[in-house]
């Protein structure tokens, strides 16, 4: 399983922290036990730097009073925003998940095709969902993807996540620092307005990653990485990984179409498509 490491700060708010599930560009995210309830909870909090101005932290903490309606098998919840405190900072607080993340799953889980692919709906299940309520993640990742014990798949990490006016906000800012480079939609780059589909983006990447044990993109620098995006087609998935079915790496293809009117309708599209390559298989 995944290293445990102790957390750095003994409490947030009114949770005892025992250690730390996560960290990267937007935060650390904690294991938190609430001291009132005995319930364990995932706490994330954030970078001081992370909040541009007053506006941006207006609005994720609008973001979190929407989101805490949403209840969804593959999605992670959320429960609460909390900034009262400048000691303690700004934290969010979501559902505690028991298990590793995809990365881990990359690395340690022997290749099954079957497995995969219900991950791979399971995923699209999720955000189709968050799509289905007017939000787009747009930091979809590997790294957000956790699982239960039981193998469940849940989307994870909404820190960047938002509507239209947030996202065009964010892609004219520094965008290498707040959208991990390996999954950026050529969109941002191209400062053409986005949508829902720079999520089917990122999950082309991270499904390629999932059936052809790669990433699609090999760069020595941002600048070469982001051009790529832009203007380069990858491999086909099946001829790099020869247990990929060509079907499910056509899916994968589409996904990472340059133009978003060439990916699915939707995610629920993509899911059925997976559904039909995986039974064709049997």
């Amino acid at each position: 399983m995944e290293e445990i490491r102790t957390s750095d700060r003994p409490k947030l708010y009114h949770y005892k922290l025992d250690r730390i599930l996560g960290q990267g560009g937007t935060g650390v995210v904690y294991r938190g036990i609430d001291m009132n309830k005995g319930e364990v909870f995932a706490i994330k909090r954030f970078h001081e730097n992370f909040f541009r101005n007053s506006w941006h932290l207006r609005e994720l903490k609008n973001t979190v009073k929407k989101v805490k309606k949403f209840e969804h098998v593959n999605v992670v919840r959320i429960y609460d925003f909390l900034d009262t405190d400048p000691e303690d900072g700004n934290c969010m607080v979501m559902e505690y998940v028991d298990g590793p993340n995809l990365n881990w799953y990359l690395k340690n889980r022997p290749y099954k095709l079957q497995e995969r692919l219900a991950i791979a709906q399971q995923l699209c299940a999720g955000l189709q969902y968050l799509h289905d309520n007017g939000c787009v993640h747009h930091d979809f990742k590997p790294a957000n993807v956790l699982f239960t014990r039981r193998g469940v798949a849940k989307v994870a990490d909404f820190s960047l996540y938002g509507g239209g006016g947030m996202l065009n906000q964010l892609f004219m800012g520094k965008i290498a620092e707040q959208i991990t480079p390996m999954f950026v939609a050529p969109e941002f780059l191209r400062k053409s307005g986005v949508s829902h589909k720079v999520d089917q983006y990122s999950l082309g990447v991270a499904l390629y990653m999932l059936f052809a044990d790669a990433f699609p993109f090999s760069a020595d620098s941002l600048q070469k990485l982001y051009q790529m995006h832009l203007t380069v087609e990858p491999l086909h998935p099946a001829d790099v990984k020869p247990e990929c079915p060509r079907a499910v790496g056509d899916i994968i293809m589409r996904l990472l179409a340059k133009k978003p009117k060439d990916r699915f309708s939707d995610c629920d599209e993509a899911r059925i498509a997976l559904s039909r390559a995986g039974q064709s298989r049997i």
